[in-house]
């Protein structure tokens, strides 16, 4: 038995309750190319076949506010489940990789011998702990000679020591795309200068920033 309120419905409220759902733009998006979406086209169908119905039918029409609630169900618990992914999403963003964590991977893929890998995220850990020190800004788009001009541009002391591990990380990313256990192990030799840095702590990067924002105002 339906509760009264939905007995209670007009046939017009539900029909455009159904459209603004199907026509919903985040939705559509995310059902169109996909299985669902076909099983989508057909529920639609069978219920305006059912709408056209209901005027004449009792049963027919208990049976499509049965149909729509059920719909409205899915929708909400949809919406619920992406907005969850969503925020698990923005938590994870927000988790900070350190350059020591990528360090310690990429010795544990050159330990397996995975020594390409290895070079890789070597190299990104040396970006991580530039950025932690505040000498480069990362982004995707930039490549091995911009984060170099970016240090030479700024007159950083640790310009030379990167440009010498990347003449060799650069025969290993866009050369022979070779690195064996001496490569490797050279590139750990040259990225020493950069790690053997420690980035400031979270109290004085803040103490920084109020000791920054009290210069600004006086």
């Amino acid at each position: 038995m339906l509760p009264l309120f939905l007995q209670s419905v007009p046939t017009g409220a539900i029909r455009d309750t159904i459209s603004r759902i199907v026509l919903e733009r985040g939705y559509r998006r995310t059902v169109t190319s996909t299985l669902f979406s076909r099983i989508w086209d057909w529920v639609t169908r069978v219920i305006r076949d059912l709408f056209e119905q209901a005027s004449g039918s009792r049963v027919t029409y208990l049976i499509t506010l049965t149909v729509l609630a059920c719909l409205l169900s899915a929708f909400i618990a949809r919406s619920v489940i992406v907005a969850r992914a969503r925020r698990r999403s923005r938590l994870h963003a927000v988790t900070a990789v350190t350059a020591d964590a990528q360090l310690a991977q990429a010795r544990g893929l050159a330990a397996q011998g995975a020594y390409v890998e290895a070079a890789h995220l070597l190299h990104a850990a040396i970006i991580t702990r530039l950025a932690e020190l505040r000498r480069v800004r990362p982004h995707p788009s930039k490549t091995v000679g911009d984060y170099w001009r970016e240090l030479r541009t700024a007159g950083d002391a640790l310009a030379p020591s990167y440009r010498e591990f990347a003449q060799v990380y650069d025969i290993v990313a866009y050369g022979d795309g070779l690195c064996d256990t001496i490569r490797y192990a050279r590139l750990e030799q040259l990225a020493a200068p950069v790690f053997d840095v420690t980035p400031p702590s979270a109290d004085r990067v803040r103490a920084d920033t109020v000791r920054a924002g009290t210069t600004r105002a006086a």
